[in-house]
């Protein structure tokens, strides 16, 4: 059954996060401050975080499919021929940026950070979440368990 309240709290996150994403992303980054690439940083950890849980949730809805890891998820969407190894292997990779965020986080590189940014590059997460939560949405109400 989908959790609405909980699509609605994952959009209410991606949305401000990518609000902030975005107007950093408009700003010279030659100016960012420490703070700025701190704030820029979490910003980024809890987009992905939000893109993560988009990935389980989708998952689960589509396909019946309890998955605990964010790994998993993208594993299941690529079997299934929703994300091409491209994709898959592109997704990966900010994932495991994600995974330096928070765990690495004595070595994260700002220009990294500034190039993730500038470039606009956490937006492919954007497309992903709209695309599934626009296949969720389609799904109803002859699908309400996931079942197409």
């Amino acid at each position: 059954m989908r959790d609405i309240a909980y699509e609605q709290a994952l959009m209410r996150h991606r949305r401000k996060m990518l609000r902030i994403l975005d107007d950093y992303s408009q700003e010279n980054a030659n100016s960012w401050t420490e703070r700025d690439f701190l704030a820029i940083q979490r910003a980024l950890q809890v987009f992905i975080e939000s893109f993560i849980g988009m990935a389980r949730y989708f998952v689960e809805q589509k396909y019946q499919l309890s998955v605990s890891q964010s790994r998993e998820a993208l594993d299941e969407l690529k079997s299934r021929g929703v994300l091409t190894s491209e994709q898959h292997g592109e997704l990966m990779k900010i994932i495991g940026f994600r995974n330096v965020l928070v765990h690495d986080y004595l070595d994260v590189n700002d220009g990294i950070v500034q190039a993730i940014v500038t470039k606009k590059q956490y937006l492919i997460l954007e497309e992903w979440m709209v695309v599934w939560r626009g296949e969720l949405d389609e799904c109803e109400p002859e699908c309400p368990n996931g079942n197409k």
